[in-house]
């Protein structure tokens, strides 16, 4: 057998005992005299050398590993999570868990197959089941158990969450199917002396109902668990949790490039500065360099997944969301942190501005996540109730301004929507690139679009910064029939044109029921009229596009059903065209008082009233985001 690289110093009885069980002696050899159990119990009372034995396993090639070393390798695991399941065992125990979690950590970090991993920790394929069955009980008895030192039942939840995150979509993560571990893992959420390892639990709980949801969703105890549940505790309780993981992930953000909005103490304060002989020629950069957003977000908001999996599966988690938003904090002493709905918002802000700065799966994962967060939350009623009333100025919600142009200076007051919607605004200004995430951007489009229905069903005429999202909304269709040929897609275009011609009708036909002013009325339909050339290159966009390739009758209806859209926008538009070249207007200005006059006299003229059933709900699962969850979550174990 391979010993173990001898360069290494023999610094204390551990390192020794562990040396010699990779160099192939046996208990019997290494203790003479003693028994088996006796030599196990010994080195296990032994505070293990975390630095060596992660060093030692990290070494071994994944070869040396299913051959040399897994007998070894198999008994460790096995004796360790007998000792782990030993209430009557004291330091062996937490010995025992710290010695699991470098082992699950380091071997399964060595590219195995299922069967790879049950052959080394539990010698052969045969034994798996008994094995690894063990261990999930022994998992479930410390969570479970009230009696357990707290410091043990979160090194437990702790391997628990290394496991699954290390074991992503392999089928040895199927054991923890087989033994629904929901009520031990809701017991550490709600009790009070295991509460604060809510972030570790909900992100388990969330890992375990992501094992392949997508194949095997019925066999899954925790998606129907998350689905049931009627337990506010445990809710607010993961709320709670989320709030302060989300709050540090925008304070990243923000210790990155201070973006607050200037006063005038601050501007003074600049100026001053500026002035100094060694500030004169420095000016403070607005778009943040690349290279400073490698490692945002930081891995803590990943907490956003157990939030999405709650909101999307659970009618009650949003009303308990809600709920929360004029609770005070529970806790006086720390400085307070914004309720997680507004959180939510906020680091929305950060994520879908720089997702596309530095392409990563990572980081563009991150920004489907939060647009469907936002997308199930413009679904969801009850949310969108709360968000559409004005906020109290203590509730300001602060959105990112790194990146020009910049939003416009909110007021302290605006609903919360239009939060929501600037977060659409700031996707679509900074992420049109050759590379284009078409499903996120219709996600955006179908984000916006469930708004402005919720607003124009209930008469809603919101104050906000409208122009910014018309404006936004016409470059995506220009970059679209501009670029078209250069993209580099996986398909989708087709659908994401539609879904934006829908967008622009459902606006165009409900304005005078969302809009607060005429003048916002106004400026609306004069942005239609300028970008009249945009979308009429829509017509042709749509039918390169939609070409008889495919046995889709869906898709065909929803090609006729988007060309007569179309056509009512361009009605709309070459109608005040016709107004425009009558009027002889020769600059914007005069365009604009023609367009606004003659709305104030005829009223607005929109071609055709269209279908106004509700929309369905568009919503989907976030599926792909587990592996990027898991290695976050890994992370954070580290």
């Amino acid at each position: 057998m391979n010993a173990p690289r001898s360069s290494w110093p023999i610094s204390s009885r551990y390192v020794t005992i562990i040396n010699k069980l990779f160099q192939g002696l046996s208990p019997a050899q290494i203790s003479p005299g003693h028994d088996e159990q006796r030599f196990w119990q010994e080195l296990l009372s032994l505070e293990p050398d975390r630095t060596f034995l992660t060093r030692l396993l990290s070494t071994l090639s994944k070869d040396e590993c299913l051959i040399s070393h897994k007998l070894v390798l198999h008994a460790l695991f096995t004796v360790c999570t007998m000792f782990a399941a030993d209430r009557k065992g004291k330091e062996t125990r937490g010995h025992a868990i710290d010695t699991l979690s470098i082992m699950l950590h380091t071997v399964l970090a060595k590219n195995l197959a299922g069967w790879e991993v049950m052959e080394i920790f539990a010698n052969s394929v045969n034994e798996a089941d008994r094995v690894f069955m063990e261990f999930v009980g022994m998992i479930a008895d410390v969570l479970g158990d009230n009696n357990a030192p707290e410091a043990l039942r979160h090194q437990v939840l702790q391997l628990a969450v290394v496991f699954m995150c290390s074991i992503s979509q392999l089928s040895p993560g199927a054991y923890f199917l087989r033994r629904d571990l929901f009520p031990c893992i809701a017991k550490v959420i709600t009790s009070p002396d295991t509460q604060r390892f809510t972030f570790e639990a909900s992100l388990l709980l969330s890992i375990l109902a992501n094992f392949h949801k997508s194949d095997a969703a019925r066999l899954n105890p925790y998606l129907q668990r998350i689905r049931d549940t009627q337990d506010t505790e445990l809710m607010r309780k993961i709320c709670w949790a989320a709030g302060f993981a989300l709050d540090a992930a925008v304070k990243a953000y923000q210790e990155i490039s201070d973006d607050s909005i200037p006063t005038f103490a601050k501007s003074v304060g600049a100026l001053f500065t500026s002035l100094l002989p060694d500030r004169a020629l420095v000016m403070q950069p607005l778009d943040v360099p690349r290279d400073f957003l490698k490692t945002q977000p930081i891995e803590a908001t990943v907490s956003l997944l157990p939030v999405f999996e709650f909101l999307f599966f659970n009618p009650l988690f949003a009303q308990v969301l809600v709920d929360m938003i004029h609770k005070p904090s529970d806790n006086k002493q720390s400085a307070p942190v914004p309720p997680l709905a507004y959180n939510i918002l906020s680091l929305s802000s950060y994520v879908l501005t720089h997702a596309s700065s530095s392409a990563s799966p990572r980081t563009l994962a991150y920004a489907n996540l939060a647009l469907n967060t936002l997308l199930v939350m413009s679904e969801n009623a009850a949310i969108m109730s709360v968000f559409c009333k004005p906020a109290s100025s203590k509730e300001a919600i602060r959105l990112c301004r790194q990146r020009l142009p910049l939003l416009p200076v909110p007021s302290s007051t605006r609903a919360p929507i239009c939060a929501l919607l600037d977060c659409c605004v700031l996707w679509l200004r900074h992420n049109l690139h050759k590379r284009l995430e078409v499903y996120t951007f219709t996600t955006c489009i179908w984000t916006c679009h469930r708004v402005i229905w919720y607003l124009q069903k209930e008469r809603i005429r919101l104050e906000y910064d409208w122009l910014e999202l018309w404006k936004a909304v016409v470059d995506l269709l220009g970059f679209l029939s501009g670029k078209l040929d250069s993209l580099v897609t996986t398909g989708g275009i087709e659908r994401l044109v539609q879904e934006t011609i829908r967008l622009l009708d459902l606006a165009l036909r409900k304005a005078d029921l969302i809009l607060p002013t005429p003048t916002a009325v106004h400026e609306f339909i004069y942005e239609v009229v300028r970008s009249s050339a945009v979308i009429r290159k829509q017509t042709l966009l749509l039918e390169s596009l939609g070409q008889p390739t495919s046995v889709d009758r869906g898709a065909s209806l929803r090609s006729d059903s988007a060309s007569n859209t179309l056509s009512r926008i361009l009605s709309t538009a070459a109608y005040y065209e016709g107004k425009l070249t009558s009027a002889g207007t020769r600059s914007a200005k005069d365009a604009f008082r023609t367009v606004s006059k003659d709305i104030e006299q005829n009223g607005l003229h929109s071609a055709h009233n269209a279908d106004d059933t509700d929309p369905p709900n568009h919503a989907e699962d976030v599926v792909s985001f587990i592996r990027v969850a898991c290695t976050d979550g890994l992370a954070l174990m580290s």
